[in-house]
């Protein structure tokens, strides 16, 4: 067992889960809205995950040595070698890119890369005051999986809105979690967070609130729109994810061993992965 648990921690340091779970999110979308997308598109969606992730912990570790997270002092003793990774991964995505994906899927992504070049800028050489990194943070995931699937239809339903909205509360969710669970370690780091400028309580309240907003309005469309079975399987899955960062957030006490809430929060974003398996 704790083989497996330092594979995982391995995994989790190089942002694998995290790319693993974007994959599996958007290919639940896909479904959804009938598109088929190919190899390619998976691999480009989970490169650009990877290399976003992986420069936001190089950058980390470039401007401030006294990190003290696994992730961060990963990044810092094998910074050479991420760098030279990331050159290349981004080389390759770029050519799989523009030679590969349907025009609207790049017109997409390239506005997405100058957003989150913004969002580095931001995060690294600025700090204003009403800067929202979390809800910026997961604004630019939601639109990087939902929304490169959408932009390949004409024809989004209301359901499929409904669905990219709810995932982004839970995505913001996520993120917001993340923030307060690390609120300590943030501040003694002085890196840029929404706790630097709310207090624990007032987060934790926010918290419960769009907790308890994700959750009504998943199982409001569940129980109210006219779903089809695959719309279903989407608010079923997106309702358990839900719930299960309601049980890290109201039993914090539990999770914060050895960063589990993190590996946890990051990995139940794979759940989505039954709805593949059950096109087989």
């Amino acid at each position: 067992m704790k083989s497996v648990i330092t594979i995982y921690e391995k995994i989790s340091v190089l942002s694998l889960d995290v790319v693993a779970g974007a994959v599996c999110c958007s290919a639940m979308f896909a479904r959804q809205m009938h598109i088929k997308v190919f190899w390619y598109q998976y691999f480009v969606l989970g490169c650009s995950v990877w290399l976003i992730y992986t420069i936001d912990h190089l950058l980390d570790a470039f401007r401030n040595p006294t990190l003290i997270s696994p992730r961060h002092r990963f990044h810092k003793k094998y910074q050479k070698t991420l760098c030279i990774l990331s050159v290349l991964v981004c080389v390759i995505t770029t050519w799989l890119a523009f030679t590969k994906l349907p025009i609207a899927v790049i017109w997409f992504g390239m506005a997405l890369g100058a957003s989150m070049l913004v969002y580095l800028a931001l995060t690294h050489f600025f700090s204003f005051s009403f800067f929202f990194k979390e809800g910026l943070v997961a604004f630019l995931y939601t639109l990087g999986v939902w929304g490169s699937v959408a932009v390949q239809t004409l024809h989004i339903q209301q359901t499929h809105l409904f669905s990219g909205c709810i995932f982004g509360m839970i995505i913001l969710q996520q993120a917001m979690l993340l923030a307060w669970y690390e609120s300590e370690e943030d501040t003694q780091q002085e890196m840029l967070s929404l706790m630097q400028r709310q207090n624990a309580a007032h987060l934790h309240l926010f918290l419960k609130a769009l907790i308890i907003l994700a959750l009504g309005a998943t199982i409001g469309c569940l129980l109210l729109l006219n779903n089809t079975s695959l719309d279903q399987k989407v608010w079923l899955t997106l309702l358990i994810i839900a719930s299960l960062l309601s049980v890290i957030t109201f039993f914090s006490g539990l999770f914060r061993e050895a960063y589990s809430y993190r590996f946890l929060s990051d990995g139940i974003l794979l759940l989505p992965i039954w709805m593949i398996v059950d096109t087989f």
